[in-house]
């Protein structure tokens, strides 16, 4: 095995503490554009006025006012769901895609689709807030993930190891419209292994990240 994947196990195996304070995150060589998806329609709020059905379905960001309407679902490409190496780096870069979708709108079952039981971090960190923000009626502004695929491949028949560089925006948050409830500030680049396993497609088991020395 060359020096590159014993790294890159080794970052996975020395799982632990990182993922604590995850709640969305970005990276150098940035990707942050939404997904070209199909609206999810029940993202829109009942009883809101809109003077045409194109206005009804238009995607609107966050505010103080008010939390994200009408996000798109991300679409998982064809590549994403394919057993090879590359497969792994599309699905990573989709996994970061529904992370986005989740800070926007607090529905974390595509998440749950995408991660297995095992990747105890992914839901204390991103899937159990999400719930616990829809329940209370909290949003945030920011905190997108930005990121960049660095290193990938496949450490068996059905497992893989894709390694990402990201950071995460600075975030507002709030429970009324135009009162803030708490602040996160941007936090610096990072890199997270993901370790991923293919049964039917691709689902992420575990999360590493480590913060790069200084």
């Amino acid at each position: 095995m060359d020096t590159r994947k014993i790294a890159v196990v080794a970052s996975v195996a020395a799982v632990a503490l990182a993922l604590s304070g995850c709640n969305a995150g970005n990276a150098e060589g940035p990707k942050s554009s939404p997904s070209t998806a199909a609206v999810n329609s029940s993202a829109t709020p009942s009883g809101s006025a809109t003077s045409s059905v194109g206005e009804t379905h238009k995607y609107q960001p966050a505010s103080a006012t008010g939390p994200a309407r009408n996000v798109p679902v991300p679409k998982m490409s064809a590549a994403a769901k394919k057993n090879s190496e590359e497969g792994a780096t599309a699905f990573a870069e989709y996994y970061f895609e529904v992370i986005n979708y989740v800070i926007q709108t607090n529905d974390g079952e595509p998440l749950k689709k995408s991660t297995t039981r095992q990747c105890e971090v992914c839901g204390k960190s991103l899937i159990d807030p999400a719930g616990r923000a829809q329940i209370s009626g909290k949003w945030q502004v920011g905190g997108e993930h930005s990121y960049q695929v660095i290193d990938s491949y496949k450490s068996s028949n059905n497992k893989a190891v894709v390694t990402v560089r990201f950071e995460v925006a600075a975030a507002n948050f709030y429970i009324k419209p135009n009162e803030l409830e708490s602040r996160k500030d941007k936090r610096p680049s990072k890199t997270a292994a993901i370790g991923m396993e293919y049964d039917s497609g691709w689902k992420v088991y575990i999360i590493d990240i480590e913060t790069p020395s200084k």
